[in-house]
């Protein structure tokens, strides 16, 4: 592995990244979204998280997914059980760095004093803001997959989205099943996550797992994240192993390099993976056709899910007809916004039911949640349910695979469209030219745009 430290500079995510941020930055930090709120008091919402950095893939979407929705609560009446009370926005960036990602959050508790924080952009951020915000007694709602944050037994963190075991175990499965079904069994898997809380948890997950099926863990390696520029000598050591799957959980920055050094050195696995949402990501839609036939989980797509999800179609039209900027949307697929969207469903659903100003009041609110898909901007299956430790009970992971640069989706079956079926092996890199001609533009949100 060739690592080096790249600079803040690098991290950057590319042409999408770049015509977005002034966007992002036209709403300028601790944004509010309405000048001088009408009485009664306006109920705050902030945001913490990586907006530039190795983790601006998740946090840049969430900006503009969270501004949205406030607009489109303000603009129908606010939240009515408080007479109306209008939401205002507050965002702030930590660099992607978990000791800024502390700071950053004390200063916006302490400066702007949100009523809720929502999904701070990765586990290993979230695992740095979760003291400051038991000290300020403020709930966090945020998607964030690591069981570790969930074991640290604080009251005020909520987790709506399923655990990096529970990803990790649901992808395992897919693929032995569709080893078994296509004749082509995975019998020899490399497994490679970033350091910290996330990807750890899923190095330990997978490495546990897959031997308890009769699969061979032949390499795990952990790499350290923001400091490797390219991972050719790892997947090189992957291929001589001839490991025949690779599943990764890594940033949305780091999936794009691993599949560039996979088809550098054509590295060709029957399948690869990732167990995050980075797949979803413009760092990885960025990667056009190299980017195709790749796994992850949880993901969304709304070519299979159709109506079948209540609210989520009509949801993502409106939502896309008011995000007008081709750079916004290539940030915003599906499954980020609805992600994100369920995060701000729950907090508004609290703060309607609390009828409190109180952080503490919205906090026990949350707590006690039963929302259904459907319910106040719930979009993914199968609802909203907390246990004693802030995990959702109801959470659904949803596996996909990128079929002629659309993802569709390959679990769970109640989803799958009709007639999709997994493209295993994957083809070779040498044969992608043959295999791509006349697919559509990659990038989900793109496909969403147009629905």
């Amino acid at each position: 592995m060739k690592a080096r430290r790249v600079s803040r500079r690098g991290f950057i995510q590319g042409a999408a990244a770049a015509a977005v941020l002034p966007a992002l930055s036209g709403l300028r930090p601790f944004h509010r979204s309405l000048a001088h709120a009408a009485e009664p008091a306006p109920l705050r919402i902030g945001m913490v998280g990586g907006i530039t950095g190795a983790m601006a893939g998740w946090a840049q979407a969430g900006v503009i997914n969270f501004k949205y929705l406030v607009d489109e609560v303000n603009r129908t009446g606010g939240v009515k059980s408080m007479g109306g009370a209008k939401l205002e926005f507050f965002y702030a960036d930590c660099e992607s760095d978990p000791k800024k990602m502390a700071t950053e959050t004390e200063k916006m508790l302490e400066l702007k004093k949100p009523h809720v924080i929502l999904t701070a952009g990765g586990s290993a951020l979230t695992k740095a803001a979760l003291p400051v915000i038991l000290r300020y007694k403020v709930a966090l709602v945020s998607s964030e997959y690591s069981d570790e944050l969930l074991r640290m037994n604080n009251p005020f963190y909520f987790a709506p989205m399923p655990v990096i075991t529970v990803n990790a175990k649901t992808m395992a499965d897919v693929f032995i099943r569709i080893g078994k079904q296509k004749n082509h069994p995975v019998t020899r898997v490399a497994v490679l996550c970033q350091d910290g809380s996330f990807g750890e948890m899923a190095s330990d997950a997978l490495g546990k797992y897959f031997p308890s099926q009769g699969v061979s863990v032949v390499a795990n390696q952990i790499y350290p994240t923001g400091k490797v520029a390219d991972f050719s000598d790892t997947i090189s050591k992957f291929k001589a192993l001839n490991a025949d799957a690779l599943v990764c959980s890594t940033t949305p920055y780091e999936s794009a390099l691993i599949v560039r050094a996979m088809k550098a050195v054509n590295f060709n696995p029957l399948g690869y993976a990732f167990s995050c949402s980075c797949i979803d990501t413009a760092d990885y839609t960025n990667l056009g056709k190299d980017g195709d036939f790749g796994f992850g989980v949880p993901v969304f797509s709304i070519e299979d899910v159709g109506d079948r999800i209540k609210g989520a179609l009509p949801f993502l039209k409106a939502f896309y007809s008011k995000v007008t900027s081709e750079a916004e949307r290539k940030l915003c697929s599906e499954n980020l916004v609805l992600q994100r969207t369920m995060n701000f469903g729950i907090a508004l659903e609290a703060m309607e039911k609390a009828k409190s100003y109180d952080p503490v009041a919205i906090r026990d609110a949350i707590a006690k949640l039963d929302m259904k898909t459907g319910d106040r901007y719930i979009y993914w299956p199968d609802g909203v349910k907390f246990d004693e430790v802030g995990y959702n009970i109801l959470s659904q992971p949803i596996v996909g695979q990128y079929q002629g640069l659309k993802l569709r989706i390959m679990a769970p079956q109640s989803l799958v469209g009709p007639g999709v079926q997994p493209i295993w092996p994957m083809p070779k890199w040498t044969e992608r030219a043959a295999s791509n001609s006349g697919g559509s533009r990659m990038a989900a949100c793109e496909c969403g745009a147009n629905i």
